[in-house]
């Protein structure tokens, strides 16, 4: 039993031995591994961001892109949907057929060729096959010919047959045209009808496969993208007929919407993300973006590597110095030198840190908008934002639970989300709820942020906001100071089933709104004592007195905070914001208003009122033309969307101008509709089924240059401004 014990005691000692002797050895080793895990924990956060990000970055790039697609060819389907009726009335005369087709070319660049295939022996006077066709050459020329014959027997390609066959508009397969266009193209054709409803003849315009060529390849985010566009049978009319593209193929041919992201890997080992939509309308086309994941992760596995190496490099360092500091006093040097270092990287993560916050000042559309964060140490979890969308301030204030680099993190995904949640969204309340729900996924520190956001309307003063256990604004203006009423919610990221409310109230001009966080309010002097709400109040009123703009609102507010807390260490992150709301005015030279019941039967009613209010204002016959389509558009999506079937209504259009700019407000006291959200357009239906206000929507946001919309008193307020001198 003694030998048992005595063998025990001597093992115990072997090791309290060792821990003695390399204990600096051991201290190395635990800072390695925390440093590696702390390394890798920034890495894969940064990455899921990072990821994130750029899903929404590809999505936004491919719906403008397929929008532009969509757009240039609803420009051909009109301009043939038209010349179909104007070739129906023609039937009688087939000579002027051959200058139809030259007039469609020349007026409508993006076309490169226009025929109009009659039935056989429609004019037995032309022979069996007639078939007038004008095509833009290279050098720029039109040339126009009677292209059918045995040769060149049109009734035998899909372009011709399916119009006729199904009686509808259709966008035919690539095809290499050897006779007219002398390229590949793809062809749209719409079938002309004679008195009694017969199918005589198909119009139709040819597009170049490079022009298509040249659209997908514009504006890319990423340089090595590869994009892609396709028919519904899978046939290239755009891109390079590679491997890359056949992969991809296999991804989508799987998804029965023809909408989504996949994950492929090339025959390399890279891997690919698939970004693919439909471009819909009349067509059966798919667009289809391919990102190269190294493209997106490359440079932060490079930044990772550098920082593995420069861990390990400061490692070795400082076993270096331990192990120097046995033998002389220049260890110590070694190690003041050390600490420098991680200072300075410290510093330059504080610039990054405060890089990542917009500018400082923001001043235009009636606001002026002041923001300042100054950190406890090098990096802090405190954050602000703020930017104009569609005429409404967007802005956000927060405060992340701790502090140092893992609150910066969190701040900068924070503020990112924001930014991404904004974009198509307008109602605060539903920006918290996006925002606290994925900051709850994968939160396993349980950390957590206050935050505030706010929506100022800028041409009315609404302001809508939500608040997540941040400190109530303070509204200062003329009748004095005003503590924002907030209603209590649950700071974002501890539970992800909260349910966050928007409230709302009216700014008046020349008010002013003031946001902090509570490192201004706890700002502690050298007794400990509390700066307090009551300081800050009484700061407030002497900027009431002194009239400040924002900009001396903080400064001075600063000011007190630092004669208050004197040479006192800084005990958290202090971050201002202060929004100074002036409204522009819009100085009417000219104002008339029409009033029209919600009946479509009214837009020709619409259209003369607009006719004669552009003659008086002189806005230019193209200028006027597209400002009358995005009007009318507005009109018809309130006849449409404003009051419920059967019930009768007047919406009305007021038109003024300043004598440089052109101001049109639609309003209605019909159901709530906020165009301004409207993201897709579900143009994959036939044009009778589709729902109005859907590419109507998208085509005034298009055309004007403002566009805001308010629920006020109970009406719909829709206003459009665009420059027109």
């Amino acid at each position: 039993m003694l030998n048992k014990w005595a063998n025990k005691e001597n093992k115990w000692t072997l090791v309290n031995n060792f821990v003695k002797t390399n204990l600096n050895l051991i201290v190395i080793i635990v800072a390695a591994l925390l440093i590696e895990l702390t390394t890798g924990l920034l890495y894969y956060s940064s990455q899921d961001i990072i990821r994130h990000m750029t899903i929404r970055v590809m999505e936004h790039e491919n719906n403008a892109l397929y929008l532009s697609i969509r757009n240039k060819l609803e420009e051909v389907e009109v301009v043939l949907d038209n010349m179909s009726w104007i070739v129906t009335d023609d039937l009688l005369q087939p000579d002027s057929m051959m200058s139809e087709t030259y007039q469609i070319v020349k007026n409508n660049p993006m076309i490169l060729g226009s025929c109009i295939a009659c039935v056989p022996n429609l004019f037995p006077q032309r022979g069996y096959w007639y078939e007038p066709y004008s095509v833009r050459r290279p050098d720029g020329t039109i040339e126009t010919m009677q292209m059918g014959s045995k040769r060149h027997d049109y009734t035998k390609y899909e372009f011709f047959n399916v119009p006729l066959e199904t009686g509808n508009s259709h966008w035919c397969e690539p095809y290499m045209d050897n006779v007219g266009a002398m390229q590949r193209i793809t062809t749209y054709g719409v079938p002309v009808r004679n008195g009694k409803g017969d199918i005589v003849a198909v119009v139709e315009a040819d597009l170049s496969l490079d022009w298509l060529e040249a659209i997908i390849n514009e504006d890319k985010t990423y340089k090595s993208t590869q994009r892609f566009l396709v028919t519904g049978q899978y046939n290239l009319l755009a891109g390079e007929d590679n491997e890359l593209l056949k992969q991809s193929l296999e991804q989508v041919k799987k998804d029965k919407d023809k909408k989504g992201i996949a994950t492929i890997t090339d025959g390399n080992g890279h891997e690919k993300f698939v970004f693919y939509t439909p471009v819909g309308g009349k067509t059966d086309w798919i667009l289809m973006n391919v990102l190269d994941s190294a493209d997106v992760f490359g440079e932060l596995r490079h930044i990772r590597m550098n920082l593995l190496m420069m861990v390990i490099t400061g490692l070795l360092l400082i076993a270096f110095i331990v192990w120097r500091s046995k033998r002389d006093l220049e260890s110590l040097h070694r190690v003041n030198a050390e600490k420098e270092r991680i200072s300075s990287e410290l510093r330059v993560a504080s610039q990054i840190q405060q890089s990542m916050l917009p500018h400082n000042h923001l001043k235009q559309d009636g606001v002026d908008v002041v923001g300042s964060l100054l950190p406890a140490r090098e990096v802090g979890g405190d954050l602000f934002d703020f930017f104009i969308r569609d005429e409404k301030l967007f802005f956000c204030i927060g405060d992340v639970s701790g502090k140092g680099t893992p609150s910066a993190i969190l701040m900068a995904g924070t503020r990112s989300f924001f930014r991404a949640f904004s974009t198509h969204e307008n109602n605060p309340a539903h920006i918290m709820h996006y925002i606290n729900e994925t900051a709850c996924q994968g939160n396993k520190t349980n950390m957590f942020s206050t935050l505030f956001i706010g929506v100022l309307d800028l041409p009315s003063g609404h302001l809508h906001y939500c608040n997540a256990g941040h400190d109530a604004p303070i509204i200062i203006s003329d009748a004095g100071l005003q503590t924002l009423e907030c209603n209590p919610h649950l700071p974002v990221g501890l539970f992800d089933d909260v349910k966050f409310g928007s409230q709302e109230t009216v700014l008046s001009p020349d008010s002013t709104i003031f946001l902090y966080t509570d490192g201004l309010t706890e700002a502690m002097n050298s007794a400990r004592k509390q700066f307090g709400l009551q300081r800050v109040h009484e700061a407030l009123g002497r900027s009431i007195e002194r009239n400040l703009s924002p900009k001396d609102i903080l400064e001075s507010m600063a000011g007190e905070v630092r004669r208050f807390v004197k040479n006192a260490e800084q005990s958290d992150d202090l971050t201002l914001l202060a929004i100074r709301y002036a409204p522009q005015q819009f100085e009417s030279i000219m104002s008339e208003t029409i009033t029209l019941k919600n009946d479509i039967h009214e837009v020709p009613n619409l259209n003369s009122f607009q006719k004669a209010m552009y003659e008086k204002m002189g806005i230019e016959k193209q200028l006027s033309n597209r400002i009358r389509l995005a009007v009318e558009e507005a009109v018809v999506n309130a006849i449409g969307y404003a009051y419920p079937a059967g019930t009768e209504g007047c919406i009305d259009v007021c038109m003024m101008t300043d004598g440089h700019s052109l101001k049109v407000v639609i309003t209605d006291s019909g159901i709530p509709f906020d165009p301004t959200l409207k993201e897709e357009v579900d143009i994959s239906l036939p044009a009778e089924e589709r729902q109005v206000g859907g590419l109507g929507i998208h085509l005034f946001r298009e055309i004007m240059d403002k566009v805001n919309y308010e629920h006020l008193n109970g009406r719909n307020t829709l206003t459009l401004i665009k420059r027109i001198h």
